[in-house]
């Protein structure tokens, strides 16, 4: 199952025989590697009746695996699936309208309601999702516990690691929904820190606290496991392994960035002053002891023809926004050379700037580089901002 979506728990109705026969057969396609053939099974067993089939596909149907992606037929389906009590396909679905997928409206009342529901028919990434928008303070602590122990109990394994850095806490007490509800706050509700500029020319400033701790771990915990070497743009326009760039990185698209992290995204556009939907997926960086990135420039350079149909496809790299998820670390600053500039965060803070310049032409002095820690692993997480939607953009 792609992007490690759990079809099979949850609530709903229970599907007849031949649906379950219907979707095994799939997923033993799916094992032998036909995904054409699995996905026609998927599509035979969500008739049927079978909500866990109706689920893959409508996973498959957004990211085109064993057939051309359907956005709007994914939306519909999994919103259709979500209604009939599926609590998987609930938490994804809300997902989806935080992203404003398919052109839908990102309402974030019904989102959180759905969560809502969702965890209380007991998914756990409604669950932890749930405690992570739930303020860090003395009187959420009971909530906030009794969500993460419900999610771990399920094997959810974020909630487990934030379980085991936690104090012991006593029993829970069962869930008072209700008053969940009333608790949530979702990240891009708070008011931004204010801009400290750091450099005039380029723009260049930061901003303190824009994460919370919680959502700097939370971020770091789910890009992990999707961690790869980095690679960077070659002179033949091909995306290449280069020993300019060492470090790793993992990118989340529709599927992996769930509600908290789109309300995040939320929040990096307002800081950078860019309409949401122009912006790229976020990547998480990893940069281990002697790992960096030498210096580089985020534009898209318009006089390489390597890059031309992409910049005129997709739009100009405007604006960059970096995000430090840890400080146990050495070394590592972010460095702008040729201004002499060498800048570190702390945990949740962020810097941006801008990479074009008033007249729309690239900035050459926002040359930076990664610098490699001395001690430690660095955790960092980029935001890049084009000129026009990036709907539809998985590069």
């Amino acid at each position: 199952m792609s992007a490690g979506l759990d079809t099979n728990s949850g609530s709903g109705t229970a599907p007849n025989a031949d649906a379950a026969r219907l979707f095994a057969e799939a997923q033993a396609r799916t094992r032998a590697g036909d995904a054409v053939g699995a996905r026609q099974l998927l599509a035979d067993a969500a008739q049927a009746g079978s909500l866990p089939a109706a689920l893959q596909l409508g996973v498959w149907e957004l990211i085109g695996l064993g057939g051309p992606v359907d956005v709007p037929a994914a939306v519909a389906r999994l919103r259709d699936t979500a209604d009939s009590g599926y609590a998987p396909a609930n938490t994804l679905y809300a997902q989806l309208i935080a992203a404003g997928a398919g052109g839908l409206r990102r309402d974030f009342d019904e989102v959180i309601a759905r969560l809502i529901d969702a965890a209380r028919a007991g998914d756990p990434r409604a669950q932890v999702q749930l405690a992570i928008v739930i303020p860090d303070v003395p009187d959420n602590a009971v909530f906030r516990t009794a969500l993460m122990r419900a999610a771990a109990s399920a094997g959810e394994s974020i909630s487990r690691m934030f379980l085991d850095r936690s104090p012991p806490a006593p029993p829970s007490p069962p869930i008072d929904w209700q008053g969940v509800r009333g608790l949530v706050s979702l990240p891009h509700e708070r008011a931004l820190p204010a801009l400290e500029v750091r450099s005039e020319q380029p723009r260049i400033a930061a901003l303190r606290g824009l994460f919370t701790a919680e959502e700097c771990i939370y971020v770091a915990l789910k890009g992990m496991p999707m961690l790869r070497p980095a690679r960077i743009v070659g002179r033949d326009g091909a995306s290449t392994v280069d020993a300019m760039r060492s470090n790793e990185t993992a990118k989340f698209g529709l599927l992996e960035a769930d509600v908290v992290l789109q309300s995040l995204d939320l929040r990096v556009a307002a800081a950078l002053g860019h309409p949401a939907e122009n912006g790229e997926g976020f990547a998480l960086l990893r940069y281990q002891v002697g790992q960096q990135y030498l210096p580089h420039c985020d534009w898209i350079d318009p006089e390489r023809e390597a890059t031309r149909a992409d910049l005129e496809r997709w739009g100009q790299r405007i604006a960059t926004c970096v995000v430090y998820l840890n400080d146990a670390f050495e070394g590592g600053t972010t460095e702008f050379p040729s201004i002499q500039l060498q800048l570190r965060g702390g945990v949740g803070d962020a810097f941006v700037w801008q990479n074009v310049l008033p007249t729309g032409a690239v900035d050459p002095l926002t040359l930076h580089a990664g610098r490699p820690p001395t001690q430690g692993m660095k955790y960092l997480l980029s935001k890049w901002m084009r000129d026009r939607s990036q709907a539809g953009n998985d590069a």
